[in-house]
């Protein structure tokens, strides 16, 4: 057994089966528990109401040619979030393959090499937005993929004679590559040095290279740059865009060396962010504390993935070229990464645009991913020099590779089950609601998605035979949109209407919920009587000014809750805490007392507990207003044990059991007394 082991090869064959197999293993082993994130749900929502042309037409305003991509694609996949995921993964692994090709055509002796750098590529750590699929896929990775075609079908035209078949195929996937998003601009400038690389393998002079590779390129290439950079540029300044403008910076003189001093500082960062900081943060996995099973499976992830790849490579039948050359691939690939890195990151300096290695900067890092990898896998091939020693630094970066997008894929899976948690939550709480409503809250405890796109899923809940192109609700954060078209300040009667993509909202300041959700408790509507800022310890200022615009008549009563998408949400979750307090609020709203107190019987019989104290001041007023006072009482007590800020909205509750509840006068008064001499209340 252990001789057949030994004795075990693998052919070049077998790379494009690993490369799905670590793809599967980075980016789809909780494809069925993932969702919509970010602009997916507009998308989705688009193509459900409106179609798949007014998906593509949406983007006009935007980036009007990869309106195709997305009215193909959505046509022939629908709105599956499932079937999504797949398609980015399979999109994924295409580009991967890709590059491999790619790599192969510039360096057909050096396959080992070329190995690497698309494993490397494929988990690639510093861009964590893959599970955006519906908006990635479509909106960038296509076109990444045929500018990296195009690259490979230029250094295939130089090593042919059927020239002009592969120069066809490289002018073709270079169209569509850069002139469908401005992202990958800047990569264009790889290929001067990739041509010069392929011709660096002939004997011909120095010159007549450089004489061959400047008319190469210049022939073909650069003017469908120029073009596609032009075109760009006139159409992000034109009045036709609807986003933000491109290079605006560059309109005066002085700005422009700004720019250039902005541009010089920031090389050296940017080549440590997308270089550097995007693997060693990778290394914090070996130093997480073992606290969840989540830690445990990624860290068995990472050690079989691991294993696994340095006995892959081990006996991976390599067609490298004499040992004494492998410095100068070395040499050409860490040139080729440095130039891709800070070529990559034109774009976002010209729109003035940070990255970061965090949601959701790290889109940027997308052009600088080839680069980056190429970087790192000529750092190795050049500083270690021992080839099992090459091996096993390689096989770990690409395990822990692994293990951070796994960790990433599984922060998504628990974003998605939050989304499905605060929708139930609000259905409960909110059965139905009168048309042109807004909701307001601080921002909600969502990582990957926000208020503009968490607009589609609340209209396609509250709104599902919606048709035209006029939204009903709106979600805004006003942390983000205080003063801004759909907001412009907190004060009633202020007609509020904007513009979303091809949608429109029209409402008014009056028409307006307040809501709070916590990250540890249940979602909670806000009003100036029952909830007002005294009964939400630390809720952020910026939406504390917002509760006297909070309208409860917006909230209509109905026996059924809304309709929602089983697709997405799934059926209605176990009755826990959270549903009977959102029902015991729903019933406080129309004067039901009785079944709130009914709601608190049943959730404390099935052993359910507030999880934030303030949840249990609407079962103390319904048990203060049906009489069963000692309970109130009791219950007043662990309250303010366990939350002493709460003694103002304490005093508020007992002050309207007083006044609702004239039988209970003695208690309610002798309560309130007490509840005065508390530190807290005074």
């Amino acid at each position: 057994m252990w001789s057949r082991l030994k004795s075990l090869q693998f052919s070049g064959r077998s790379i494009p089966w690993m490369v799905i197999l670590v793809a599967l293993l980075a980016y789809g082993l909780l494809t069925p528990w993932l969702g919509f994130y970010w602009d997916d749900w507009v998308f989705a929502w688009l193509l459900h109401f409106q179609g798949a042309a007014e998906l593509a037409r949406s983007f006009l305003p935007f980036d009007p040619l990869i309106s195709p991509f997305f009215f193909l694609t959505s046509a022939i996949l629908g709105e599956s979030t499932f079937i999504w995921q797949i398609f980015g993964l399979v999109v994924r692994i295409l580009v991967s393959l890709s590059t491999f090709w790619t790599l192969r055509q510039i360096w057909p002796k050096y396959s080992r090499q070329a190995a690497w750098a698309t494993f490397l590529f494929l988990v690639y750590p510093g861009y964590g937005q893959q599970w955006v699929a519906f908006t990635h896929a479509n909106q960038e990775w296509i076109s990444f993929g045929c500018m990296i075609l195009s690259l490979g079908f230029t250094a295939r035209a130089l090593r042919v004679n059927a020239q002009t078949k592969w120069i066809v195929y490289a002018l073709l996937t270079q169209v569509i590559g850069l002139a469908t998003t401005e992202y990958f601009l800047g990569m264009e400038l790889l290929r001067p040095l990739i041509i010069w690389f392929v011709l660096s393998e002939r004997d011909d002079a120095v010159q007549m290279r450089i004489s061959t590779t400047i008319k190469h390129w210049l022939a073909g290439y650069v003017p469908i740059w120029l073009m596609a950079g032009i075109g760009q540029y006139l159409y992000h300044n034109s009045a036709w865009y609807g986003g933000h403008s491109l290079g605006t910076e560059t309109a005066a003189g002085g700005i422009t060396l700004s720019l250039v001093v902005g541009v010089l500082k920031d090389i050296l960062p940017t080549l440590r962010i997308a270089g550097f900081e995007a693997w060693t943060q990778t290394f914090s996995l070996l130093a997480a504390p073992l606290l969840s099973l989540t830690d445990w499976l990624v860290l068995f992830l990472v050690v079989v993935s691991g294993v696994g790849l340095f006995l892959y490579f081990s006996r991976l039948h390599s067609e490298n070229h004499e040992v004494f050359e492998r410095d100068a691939w070395a040499i050409q690939a860490i040139m080729l990464g440095l130039l891709g890195i800070l070529a990559g990151r034109i774009p976002s300096w010209i729109a003035g645009m940070p990255i970061a290695l965090r949601f959701d900067w790290d889109r940027l890092l997308i052009s600088m991913m080839f680069g980056a990898s190429l970087l790192v896998t000529g750092l190795i091939d050049y500083l270690i020099k021992d080839g099992r020693r090459k091996i096993l630094v390689v096989s770990i970066l690409i395990a822990l590779g692994i293990g951070t997008q796994f960790d990433k894929a599984n922060s998504f899976r628990r974003d998605w089950q939050n989304q499905k948690s605060f929708f139930w939550q609000l259905a409960w709480r909110i059965p139905s609601m009168k048309p042109h409503t807004m909701l307001l809250t601080h921002e909600l405890p969502l990582q990957y998605v926000a208020d503009l796109q968490l607009t589609a899923p609340l209209n396609w809940i509250y709104a599902p035979d919606q048709k035209d192109s006029d939204l009903s609700y709106l979600l805004l954060y006003t942390k983000n949109r205080l003063g801004g078209t759909f907001l412009p300040r907190f004060s009633p009667g202020i007609p509020v209407s904007g513009q979303y993509r091809t949608v429109r909202f029209a409402g008014s300041t009056s028409d307006v919920i307040v809501f709070f959700w916590p990250i540890d408790g249940c979602v909670r509507v806000l009003d100036p009587v029952y909830a007002p800022e005294e009964s939400v310890p630390g809720m952020p200022r910026s939406l504390t000014g917002a509760i006297d615009l909070s309208n409860l008549g917006q909230i209509e009563d109905r026996p059924e809750n809304p309709t929602i998408p089983e697709q997405y949400f799934g059926a209605e979750p176990s009755r826990t805490w959270c549903y009977y307090f959102e029902k015991a609020e729903l019933a406080r709203q129309f004067g039901d007392w009785e079944k709130i107190v009914d709601y608190y019987g049943n959730a404390t019989r099935a052993g359910y507990q507030a999880m934030l104290p303030a949840e249990n001041l609407v079962f103390i007023e319904a048990l203060g207003r049906m009489q069963h006072t000692d309970q109130a009482i009791e219950l007043t007590d662990t309250v303010l044990k366990q939350d002493g800020r709460l003694c103002k909205a304490l005093t508020l509750t007992w002050e309207r059991i007083q006044t609702g509840t004239p039988a209970v006068q003695n208690e309610t008064n002798e309560q309130l007394e007490l509840l005065r001499d508390v530190p807290e209340c005074k």
